[in-house]
């Protein structure tokens, strides 16, 4: 499993850039998402874990810098501020894949994986809500 973790983080730096990896794979960083308008910062780092039993099971939440707000100073919906995670403090954004709609498979591009994953990141922080 660590190599197709391996695969995957070459995959996701390709599309977003420098990364910092936990020795065991447990996790990455993507070190700087640009963030759009309604987001009181232009960037912020990323962090996601890997769940145990990865790939079948899916990632689960994503983590931001800690003093991340909205562009009107107001908390962003769905997140809660000062969680402990990889060494750091990180505000965490619940996000979820429903049941039923992850579905890898063992070609890394035929199906779900962190770039999947990552779309739907994306997408909540377009969202600046």
């Amino acid at each position: 499993m660590i190599e197709r973790r391996r695969e995957e983080l070459r995959l996701v730096e390709a599309k977003y850039g420098e990364l910092e990896v936990d020795p065991n794979f447990e996790w990455f960083i993507i070190k700087r998402w640009g963030l759009g308008r309604g987001w009181n910062v232009t960037d912020t780092p990323v962090l996601v874990l890997f769940p145990p039993g990865y790939p079948i099971t899916p990632p689960d939440n994503f983590y931001t810098r800690n003093d991340l707000k909205l562009a009107a100073a107001g908390e962003p919906g769905n997140t809660s501020p000062n969680v402990n995670q990889a060494g750091r403090t990180w505000r965490q954004f619940s996000w979820h894949v429903e049941a039923g709609d992850w579905r890898p498979h063992a070609e890394v591009l035929k199906g779900h994986n962190m770039l999947t994953f990552l779309d739907g990141v994306s997408q909540r922080l377009n969202e600046a809500s």
